[in-house]
């Protein structure tokens, strides 16, 4: 008999060893089936996507034979007004479907549209605002404006009146150098500077 119940213990684990293999293979054949399905549907979306671009943004081979445009040189904005072209000179050039082309001219910065702003205290006056003055100020005076805690008429004359007192705590804590920033910041804004 015990032969029996060593016989029927091994049928018992052999059957929860099957049971196991059996649930792990269909764990893993659901999950590669859910792949397979979500890879489908992705190449799908993804082949009615190009399609629609292919319509919706056709290359240019095909652009220009279903569109026959008259060839324009290049146009540059200019200053000069009586080149403007009218509205009515606009709205025909739209209805006759011709292309121009606006080329901006880039940017430039002079000197005149600088603001160079220090900011001090009260305590640094005697010992770095000479420096300042005496070398790279000399080339900016007009676009260098020093915002200090404290009124100081000797520096106040050789700014040009560019010394501004901000009222500010001289700590450089968050809160002063914040007070400082925003007396900067609508100065700047009062300025024609860029």
């Amino acid at each position: 008999m015990s032969c029996d119940g060593e016989q029927v213990i091994l049928v018992l684990e052999s059957t929860k060893m099957n049971f196991r293999n059996r649930r792990f293979l269909q764990t893993l054949t659901v999950a590669i089936l859910l792949a397979y399905t979500i890879l489908l549907v992705y190449q799908n979306f993804s082949h009615d996507v190009i399609n629609n671009n292919d319509a919706v943004f056709p290359n240019e081979e095909k652009l220009q034979n279903s569109l026959q445009f008259p060839h324009h040189s290049n146009r540059e904005l200019s200053n000069d007004h009586q080149n403007l072209e009218t509205p009515d000179r606009v709205d025909r050039a739209v209805n006759l479907g011709e292309v121009t082309q606006v080329t901006m001219r880039p940017f430039s910065t002079e000197l005149n549209d600088m603001f160079i702003s220090v900011k001090t205290t009260e305590h640094f006056h005697k010992e770095r605002l000479p420096i300042i003055l005496k070398t790279w100020f000399q080339l900016a005076k007009n676009q260098t404006w020093f915002f200090t805690d404290t009124d100081d008429p000797e520096f106040q004359k050789m700014t040009n009146s560019h010394m501004i007192n901000t009222n500010c705590s001289s700590s450089h804590s968050r809160k002063a150098l914040c007070c400082k920033m925003s007396v900067e910041f609508d100065t700047f804004i009062e300025t024609d500077k860029k």
